[in-house]
């Protein structure tokens, strides 16, 4: 009788934790199940590349998942191109182009840096599962930092946060306030023709999403294949606007990402960033020394972007201490880990300019480098570490003038 009232005993509280644990975080729980697989992809370098040597030796033998402009300002010399030509996908990084379209209207008077706007528009274009919790930090920042008065933010104090923490509604409430022409403009002027322009995150989401869709990811890869650049640019918007304005299809759209998220893979979302707008390291290095050099670009509108961008080096003393000024944008997202940065070394007084592209990456090896934070730590030790340059100047050597798609087979 003892025996069988310890077993009960065993059985159910077994059963209460097992409804604790699993119950509480059972879509989190089923979404692990059913990316197992792809929790394996690349787990075989994991353990090599728990340093940044490591992490050099990755991206020598995988030149088909990275890019890397590194450009020394004045020293033509001590550039570092790897796959520099490659187009890839920019993720959030795009935002670079939303912060220069911004500059531009505020020192053309077009639009009033001090004007405000309400909070709740941009929670409009917030996607329930699709980082929501990074929207409700951005608000939570906002609000900690007094710069919500009466749930209104101001054009200049958001542009800082969007900056900062890639929230994704509030890039699209700003891309959604712009005159769509200005895209057009910044690519002729600045000469971007490798680039595409930002779309809103919320239009992307839902095209790439086979739950939205209803369809297969091949099916919605074949379709964007048969659309055009400005069909598929269509596209994207709309489904954003009718996420915002339209509210039998808000309520559809929210009832089924609140069940199953976008309905997408773990893999397919990896692979889905290629639908996202693209670039290549190129034409972003080309961007930031014109940024930096003040060139085809007025000198408020300049300092605007640089001083958006230096949210790191007023928030992390660990960067003030190898850094007299440092400025950066990155981006992390599944299978992708990007960034744009500009940096004067403490130790040399030379000013770098960088645009570091990781995407397709395996999924295992993705969560490892996302955890650890190490493709930030790696762009910023790009710049001031000499050990860390002459590694990736010798990996640059090694692969010049070689296709990506060759050297992937090696």
């Amino acid at each position: 009788m003892r025996l069988l009232k310890f077993i009960a005993a065993f059985v159910v509280s077994a059963m209460l934790v097992y409804a604790f644990v699993f119950g509480l975080n059972w879509k989190s729980f089923t979404t692990f199940i059913d990316n197992r697989d792809a929790m394996a992809e690349g787990s075989e370098w994991v353990e090599k590349t728990y340093s940044l040597r490591g992490l050099s030796e990755y991206i020598d033998e995988n030149p088909g998942n990275v890019s890397i402009a590194s450009v020394v300002l004045g020293e033509p010399d001590s550039t570092i191109l790897y796959q520099p030509e490659v187009r890839r996908s920019m993720g959030t990084t795009a935002n670079l182009f939303i912060l220069l379209a911004y500059a531009r209207e505020f020192e053309a008077g077009n639009i009033d840096r001090e004007e405000r706007f309400l909070w709740s528009d941009v929670s409009r274009y917030q996607l329930p599962e699709v980082e929501a919790s990074r929207h409700r930090n951005t608000h939570n920042l906002a609000n900690s930092r007094g710069l919500l008065e009466e749930g209104t933010i101001s054009y200049e104090d958001a542009l800082k946060l969007m900056a900062e923490m890639n929230d994704l509604a509030l890039a699209d409430y700003l891309w959604w306030q712009l005159d769509p022409t200005i895209w057009t403009e910044i690519t002729e002027e600045y000469s971007l023709h490798e680039t595409d322009m930002p779309l809103p995150y919320s239009g992307l989401y839902l095209a790439i999403s086979t739950a939205i869709q209803e369809q297969t990811f091949e099916e919605i890869v074949n379709a964007r294949e048969e659309l055009s650049d400005l069909e598929w640019r269509d596209l994207v918007r709309e489904q954003s606007r009718l996420f915002a304005e339209d509210e039998e299809e808000r309520s559809r759209i929210i009832s089924i990402l609140n069940s199953d998220r976008i309905g997408n893979s773990f893999m397919e979302e990896r692979d889905a960033m290629l639908l996202f707008p693209m670039t290549t390291v190129t034409d972003i290095i080309s961007l930031l020394e014109k940024v930096w050099n003040e060139e085809q670009i007025g000198s408020e509108a300049a300092n605007d972007v640089k001083t958006w961008m230096r949210w790191p080096f007023n928030r992390e003393s660990e960067v003030r201490r190898h850094f007299e000024d440092y400025g950066a944008l990155y981006d992390n997202r599944m299978g992708l880990l990007n960034g744009v940065d500009f940096g004067t070394s403490t130790y040399t007084g030379d000013t770098t300019v960088q645009a570091i592209f990781f995407d397709r990456l395996p999924v295992a090896f993705w969560f490892h480098m996302s955890s650890n934070h190490m493709h930030q730590d790696f762009q910023q030790r790009l710049i001031y570490d000499p050990a860390m340059i002459d590694r990736m100047k010798v990996v640059s050597s090694r692969h010049h003038n070689q296709p990506a798609e060759d050297l992937s087979q090696n």
